[in-house]
């Protein structure tokens, strides 16, 4: 169970939170209360390395489906997106904050 668990998972947590038994001798039952076990982790962080190790992640909303001009969405009157929420992604050395600070200038002078 293990072994399936660590393919999406990492395999520290994976070995934590599943019994060491075989997938094929595991009762339903068991079973079921691992998937409730997963489903219902919350990952609380515990503090952060401060603004020095701060970095940038990837994804978020499309920018096809926001302004340039005011960082509103184009199908949500009213709602703007800005920074990290935003695909945009930068070189580490403060051109994801300097994209944050002016997005944000943007969507605050548009509303």
């Amino acid at each position: 169970m293990r072994t399936v668990l660590a393919e999406c998972l990492p395999q520290r947590l994976a070995t934590a939170l599943a019994p060491a038994t075989r997938l094929a001798d595991t009762p339903d039952r068991a079973l079921n209360e691992l998937a409730s076990r997963v489903k219902s982790w919350r990952l609380t962080p515990g503090g952060t390395e401060g603004y020095p190790k701060a970095e940038v992640t990837r994804g978020g909303i499309d920018t096809r489906c926001l302004s340039s001009r005011t960082m509103a969405a184009n199908d949500v009157p009213g709602l703007f997106a800005i920074g990290e929420a935003v695909d945009v992604t930068g070189w580490l050395g403060g051109y994801n904050f300097q994209w944050a600070w002016a997005s944000g200038f943007c969507a605050g002078q548009a509303a």
